[in-house]
């Protein structure tokens, strides 16, 4: 492996020819000065040890006496500090010559370099997250998977980091890999010529970025090539699939993204902000040793998607429908229209936008309206969505300032409602879109909105948080800004009812029967393998005997009438539950705040709310103009 990255190095640091291609690989021919970049890098995906790859990384030019190199506390697009330094091993500053410099590791992310000015390069080790999930709570998509010879998810800020000072210079990075792999990414390789007979031009790919942030927008997947290419509209897209036992194919599933990202494209209408999209789909065995977060992570120009190999063709479909939309509509917000914290984003000392509403609401929003406007979904389906985020909203503290919120993100007792951006933000834009509808006399909604911000603010000109209503209030109506007023940076609870009637839309309310820790599949109670613990959760409300009981989210459950109940055992408390007898005494142990308390009370019919929207049959012909340009029914 030394002898290969050196080699590299030498014909980076000559002047280098350009050669034709002799695939169709997707390359790029670039005039390459003689003065290397600052920042090289080097990954080894040939020599895997126990799962885990090799880093180089080499700089030049340094002029003081200490350097300090970080990975990533947190990257964009996440609501939660994952510490990417953790997973680093035998980290060594090297000079010239080949001697180590003195390092000291400060926290997870930071090693600090004495004697700067002779530094030559940096190596290390990086694990995978992928196998070891149940120890650490890296979202997969965020994460990063080490199959030798089998497959390789990169999200780069997970293997390569940066210097204090010089995020903003360029990196050059080259990745040796085994030569039945093939890249899946929408970087442009660059080609160099190779004069070394021994490695073959098809095995280290070389590609090239303008500052660091371009380094952590990049994913690349490495596997045995599963890729289509097809193009909607002026936008070029991959996708590319692995699946271990290959159950699923990209030729199969393309069918159903082309449908949808044209959905999509047609929906934004003139909003356009990239060229080229890649769609990295790793299907999981979800065994204890594979990926098992499953969902998506946003870039500029792709996604990086995890989802269970075992689904069913139809339900894979649906949840590629959902996951991929909502990730292809962050390329409007906040991956074109942001704040000067996402902007400049910190990795380490991260400050966090108000405005969470916004980029992930939205997105949500869009990724729900477009399906109806586009005829994916029936009328009905949109209300039963609208429905499921109102009831997944009421699970969340109501009282707590949604713009506070999520300024705090990543602190307590904030950072437990970071689920809510994407239930109740996407009801804040729900709203937004009723008053545009409302006081366009239905002309125009919150797409239009978004549209007149981001010709205002955009990729290199990012908005100040503070001043973001009022520029939308410039950009629409005052009670636009009205409402974000009272209800996102104030606490006011909404009143969904209200709005929904305005275009004809009636809210009612009817109790539904509920099994005691069970309600339509979706289970009042989670195992948590760590501690073999069962506990309450509030995916959805509580049913009427949960809450007599005073049960509360996160309460641990420790035994009903005498009966201990574990993860080992879960499952008894469904069957136990069935012979329960209206009337009867009950009693939970439980454990609350690491406190052991007693909740008593009688066994009652357990019924859950269920919310029923429906399309007023009474509606006025106001309500019904609103409703057609709504929802282009």
């Amino acid at each position: 492996m030394q002898k290969n990255i050196q080699t590299i190095l030498i014909l980076l640091l000559a002047p280098l020819v350009l050669f034709l291609p002799s695939s169709c690989k997707n390359t790029q021919a670039v005039t390459h000065t003689k003065q290397p970049s600052l920042v090289r890098a080097f990954i080894n995906l040939v020599n895997v040890t126990d799962d885990k790859v090799k880093v180089e990384i080499q700089i030049n030019s340094i002029n003081q006496d200490t350097l300090s190199y970080f990975l990533p506390k947190i990257v964009p697009g996440t609501y939660q500090n994952n510490n990417f330094g953790k997973y680093i091993e035998d980290f060594k500053a090297l000079d010239k010559e080949g001697n180590s410099l003195i390092v000291q590791k400060n926290g997870h992310n930071q090693w600090k370099i004495q004697n700067a000015t002779q530094l030559n390069k940096i190596t290390y080790w990086v694990n995978d997250t992928f196998d070891s999930e149940e120890t650490h709570d890296v979202f997969s998509p965020t994460g990063t998977n080490i199959l030798k010879d089998k497959n390789f998810v990169l999200n780069l800020h997970a293997f390569i980091g940066y210097f204090n000072g010089l995020k903003e210079k360029k990196y050059n990075l080259f990745i040796k890999h085994p030569s039945n792999l093939e890249a899946s990414t929408s970087l442009e390789e660059i080609l160099f010529e190779n004069t070394d007979k021994t490695i073959s031009n098809n095995d280290v790919d070389y590609f090239s970025f303008k500052r660091y942030a371009d380094v952590v927008d990049n994913p690349i997947m490495y596997s045995v090539p599963d890729q289509v290419r097809f193009t909607v509209n002026d936008i070029e897209i991959l996708l590319s699939v692995y699946s271990d036992n290959k159950t699923k194919r990209a030729s199969k599933i393309m069918p159903q993204m082309e449908h949808v990202i044209k959905a999509q494209k047609d929906f934004l209408g003139p909003i356009n902000s990239t060229k080229k999209y890649s769609i990295l789909l790793y299907l999981s065995s979800s065994k204890s040793n594979d990926a098992r977060g499953f969902g998506a992570l946003e870039h500029n120009t792709s996604t990086v998607v995890v989802l269970p190999e075992s689904l069913p063709n139809e339900k894979l479909n649906e949840a590629l429908t959902d996951v991929v939309s909502h990730e292809f509509f962050h390329i409007v917000t906040p991956l074109t229209l942001h704040s000067k914290e996402i902007h400049d984003f910190d990795y380490n000392n991260p400050k966090m936008s108000e405005h969470l509403w916004l980029y992930e609401g939205t997105t949500e929003y869009f990724s729900m309206l477009f399906q109806i406007t586009q005829g994916l979904i029936l009328k009905e389906d949109f209300f039963e969505r609208i429905v499921d985020k109102i009831e997944a909203a009421a699970s969340f503290d109501d009282s707590v300032s949604f713009t506070t919120m999520s300024k705090n993100i990543l602190v307590d007792p904030y950072k437990k409602n970071y689920r809510n951006v994407y239930e109740k933000g996407a009801l804040i834009s729900l709203c937004l879109d009723i008053i545009m509808r409302e006081k366009s006399n239905g002309a125009l909604g919150i797409l239009d909105l978004i549209k007149n911000l981001s010709e205002e603010f955009g990729i290199d000109v990012p908005f100040e948080d503070q001043n973001l209503i009022a520029a939308i209030e410039e950009a629409s109506y005052p009670a636009i800004s009205d409402f974000l007023q009272k209800h996102v940076v104030g606490n006011t609870p909404i009143d969904y009812e209200f709005y929904l009637n305005k275009v004809g839309v009636s809210y009612g309310i009817k109790n539904t029967p509920s099994s005691f820790f069970i309600f339509e599949q979706e289970p009042f109670v989670t195992g948590y393998e760590a501690t073999d613990e069962v506990i309450f959760t509030s995916d959805i409300p509580f049913n009427s005997f949960l809450k007599k009981l005073g049960v509360l989210e996160g309460d641990v459950l420790l035994s009903i009438n005498n009966k201990k109940y574990t993860l080992k055992n879960i499952y008894d408390l469904f069957g136990d539950s069935n012979k329960w007898k209206i009337g009867d005494k009950i009693t939970f142990r439980i454990k609350r705040n690491g406190k052991t308390i007693e909740l008593t009370s009688t066994v009652i019919k357990p019924t859950v709310e269920k919310i029923i929207l429906t399309q007023n049959p009474k509606a006025s012909e106001q309500q019904k103009m609103l409703l057609k340009n709504w929802l282009n029914d």
